[in-house]
């Protein structure tokens, strides 16, 4: 028991200090990278205002399992590559990027 006790306390020992550590996962001997992010917001794969082509993308059906607000007035959300995009039903013309709305699902 007393050995366990000793080797816990040694192995405690060489952990880095929560203080110290900059990575999510700090392990005793590595560095942490910092990714530089570009200063300006990179340009969508559509604007605001663009029309659709009809068929071209997919069309999110569970509106809430990603946290947005439920699809009402005739518009609806649909996934542009990476991005979601609040779109009007009838005329395809993109309204709103609401990628940031979304939760963690996304």
């Amino acid at each position: 028991m007393l050995r366990q006790l000793i080797s816990i306390a040694a192995l405690v020992a060489t952990l880095p200090a929560v203080g110290h550590a900059q990575c999510r996962i700090a392990v005793a001997g590595t560095s942490c990278v910092a990714i530089p992010q570009p200063m300006t917001p990179q340009p969508g794969p559509v604007e605001v205002g663009d029309t659709l082509e009809r068929g071209a993308h997919s069309m999110i059906m569970n509106a809430r399992y990603y946290g947005l607000p439920t699809v009402s007035d005739g518009w609806v959300y649909f996934r542009i590559e990476d991005e979601i995009y609040r779109v009007d039903w009838r005329s395809h013309r993109v309204l709103e990027r609401v990628t940031d709305q979304a939760s963690r699902n996304w």
